[in-house]
């Protein structure tokens, strides 16, 4: 038995295994923020195949901070059952099914008013202003009831979003924030909003509700060092906010070289020496059983898979097998293949598709 399939029990929840799916974004979902049946049958794939738990791509809690035109929304009530369906599918299998929450920021789209922690120009002409604290607020509960909602579908917990240059992510780097009242200057001030959704949530849907965080275990700010220390601060402020698990990603994952493995495995081993007492997981180039059982090796409780497990959902399960490495080369492509191809999310999966529909042309 491999030491990747060992349950973990953590503060409010308990893990079949260690391996996490991280929260990726699909593409499956319809233009009006609801799962569609090919979205249902990936977590049923997934849940089928050695995923111990499920974390959504990034659901939109705010209709001014969606990101992407097929994403899944949790702004209102009308979307909460959607949610009950795909928890349930995870729990057939003994899976724990997570949603991630996010809202986009100046990343925003269809959306004429970009907001960001301070005014800043964007790309393409466009210009974002400074978010009010009025405005922080309402987001906040936006947050907040997202994860009512979800805890009503019978979900696990929820994650929050602060990782990869959205909004929360942007007020806890220094790279983006440059504030001056209570939301900016130290890492406590950074944490702020941060800090008042967890207790939102905690105070809405009772103590024992698991919260997660996602957040950039590196900055592109030029004090790594500093980054370091308070990414220090955020892991203990979490253990005394009661966040169930942190789960590590990095601002620079895609442009991470081709061969490159376990991106960001010494900066999470270092922090995981320093606060064992956080849980932690690990995302990034983890592309073998020997990678996961490297992760769990040096304490760090769980394991997080993103583009492996779209290159291959049974990719867990062959590799417990004994299979080989995973068919990943991370080129990235799944950020671009399913605008071309709709459904299809990996370039291997499309040169199947594509020899498959010469085959049928052939024949015709």
């Amino acid at each position: 038995m491999s030491i990747i399939e060992k349950p973990l029990q953590l503060q409010h929840l308990t893990l079949k295994n260690r391996v996490i799916r991280s929260a990726v974004h699909s593409f499956l979902p319809d233009q009006d923020g609801r799962m569609t049946d090919a979205e249902y049958d990936m977590y049923e794939t997934l849940a089928k195949n050695g995923v111990g738990t499920i974390i959504t791509g990034h659901c939109c809690v705010d209709p001014l901070g969606r990101a992407n035109p097929e994403q899944v929304n949790i702004y209102s009530d009308a979307y909460t059952e959607q949610f009950r369906r795909a928890a349930a599918i995870a729990h057939a299998h003994d899976v724990r099914f997570i949603p991630q929450i996010n809202h986009a920021g100046p990343r925003a789209i269809d959306n004429d008013d970009l907001v960001d922690v301070v005014a800043r120009p964007l790309k393409k002409g466009h210009h974002a202003r400074a978010l009010t604290v009025e405005e922080i607020h309402h987001i906040e509960t936006c947050f907040i009831d997202a994860a009512k909602r979800v805890k009503e579908a019978g979900c696990d917990g929820v994650q929050l979003h602060a990782a990869h240059s959205y909004l929360l992510s942007r007020f806890l780097d220094p790279t983006f924030n440059q504030r001056t009242d209570e939301y900016g200057g130290s890492i406590e001030n950074r944490c702020r909003m941060t800090e008042e959704i967890i207790r939102g949530i905690k105070e809405t849907c009772g103590e024992d509700f698991p919260v997660l965080i996602k957040v950039n275990v590196d900055t592109k700010d030029e004090d790594a060092e500093g980054y370091h220390d308070e990414m220090v601060y955020l892991l203990h402020r979490a253990k005394e906010l009661g966040v169930e698990l942190v789960e590590f990603s990095g601002a620079d994952f895609i442009n991470q070289p081709k061969d490159a493995t376990l991106y960001y495995f010494p900066q999470i081993k270092r922090l995981k020496d320093e606060v064992p007492e956080m849980p932690m997981s690990l995302v990034g180039g983890v592309r073998s059983l020997a990678d996961m059982e490297k992760v769990i090796s040096a304490g760090i409780e769980c394991v997080s898979l993103g583009r492996a497990l779209i290159a291959e959902p049974d990719f867990v399960k062959k590799e417990l097998a004994g299979g080989e490495k995973s068919i990943c080369v991370s080129c990235s492509r799944c950020f671009v293949l399913p605008h071309m191809h709709p459904g299809i999310r990996c370039i291997w999966a499309w040169k199947k598709e594509r020899a498959r529909r010469k085959k049928a042309a052939a024949e015709s």
